[in-house]
């Protein structure tokens, strides 16, 4: 869909803005394109809709150049959102997102239909706002706006300069929601320019990370999470926010420290009491030394009941067990393999030191998405 080609701009003073850049954005594609001030993610927006020319090199639309295409004619089968949004102030919320359909010679009524259809798209009803003017917005309204106008004549490509960058955190994360809504249902190809690293990896299919006008990066986000090219980038993505695959998370991080335990010899009664008080429908048995023997639950305990002389140790059974040290991916392979709800976790010696529950590993996989 669009593509640069050893595309590079020189500015006078001979800045390399963007150097030779080669970037392929397939069709319906939402790539964000991100870095420090000056990397040149900007830069190669522009130069897509030739608000900016290229010094050398080549971008295709649908495997046209666009150098051969005329610029008016060009911009205007693109959509542009900018931070500023740049709504016409004496137009009203239908005026400007018809902009570009009554440059194209829309009939009236097919303009008026996608007014309604878009404003109905993000839930303003046209009815109370398609005659309002953007004074009478909010800051989220307007934006909306801006997106909508972009929208209006149907573009197959939409360029995003920033677009959330100016609101607040609430508003901002409830557009980022939306567009990702939108995206969904419209399938465009977006070419989505921010510096904030959290919202990349939020909406992006394709993160493209930037540096002195080079691309060091350019991957899903999962796999910039995973896999950062180089110390830059590692840096640049921050150390919290990296992937750690299961393999690489010890059962020790995991796990729940204080296990509820008792030991082998006390009664059945006193095994019930002590699941009364912590609230859970099975013990881990240990013996005087802390070391994992078995596992008891409700069911077991309430069918023994009334032999008085049975002991926890005479109703416990087995239960396989995993070493402190082993990895997250062993954890989840033994839960499905037999079934279980949570794995006692032992040290070398075999010594009960903690508790592996399948919430304690949807937490770790929730925490690193």
């Amino acid at each position: 869909m669009v593509i640069f080609d050893e595309v590079t701009k020189i500015y006078p003073g001979d800045v390399k803005a963007v150097d030779n850049l080669s970037l392929e954005i397939n069709r319906g594609e939402l790539v964000v394109l991100i870095g420090p001030s000056g990397c040149g993610k900007t830069t190669s927006l522009k130069m897509v809709n030739r608000l900016i020319q290229p010094s050398s090199g080549k971008i295709f639309l649908n495997g046209t150049d666009t150098d051969e295409l005329d610029a008016v004619e060009l911009r205007r089968q693109i959509g542009y959102v900018i931070q500023n949004i740049g709504l016409f102030p004496h137009k009203t919320v239908a005026g400007n997102i018809a902009v570009v359909p009554r440059l194209k010679k829309w009939p009236q009524e097919d303009v008026d239909k996608r007014v309604n259809e878009l404003l109905n798209m993000v839930n303003m009803d046209p009815k109370l706002y398609r005659h309002r003017f953007p004074n009478e917005l909010s800051g989220g309204q307007q934006q909306r706006i801006g997106v909508l106008r972009a929208l209006a004549a149907e573009p197959e490509v939409m360029l995003m300069d920033e677009p959330f960058g100016a609101l607040d955190p609430i508003t901002r994360d409830q557009l980022q929601e939306e567009l990702k809504r939108l995206q969904q249902k419209l399938h465009k190809t977006i070419i989505f320019v921010t510096h904030d690293m959290d919202e990349a990896l939020k909406i992006a299919d394709k993160v493209v990370i930037m540096k002195d006008g080079l691309v060091l990066q350019a991957a899903s986000p999962e796999e910039i999470l995973q896999q950062p090219a180089n110390d830059f980038v590692r840096h640049f993505i921050g150390e919290d926010r990296l992937l750690r695959r299961p393999e690489q998370v010890l059962v020790s991080e995991v796990m729940l420290k204080q296990p509820v335990k008792i030991e082998y010899y006390k009664g059945l009664r006193q095994g019930l009491v002590r699941m009364r008080e912590e609230s859970v429908d099975s013990l881990l048995i240990v013996d005087n030394d802390d070391k994992f023997l078995g596992v008891v639950d409700v069911r077991d305990i309430q069918a023994n009941l009334d032999n008085r002389k049975k002991r926890l140790r005479d109703i416990m059974h087995a239960m396989p067990t995993v070493d402190v040290n082993d990895n997250v991916k062993a954890v989840v392979k033994l839960m499905v393999g037999n079934g279980i709800r949570f794995v006692p976790a032992v040290d070398h010696k075999g010594h009960l030191k903690g508790i592996v529950t399948r919430s304690c590993v949807v937490n770790f996989i929730l925490d690193y998405m």
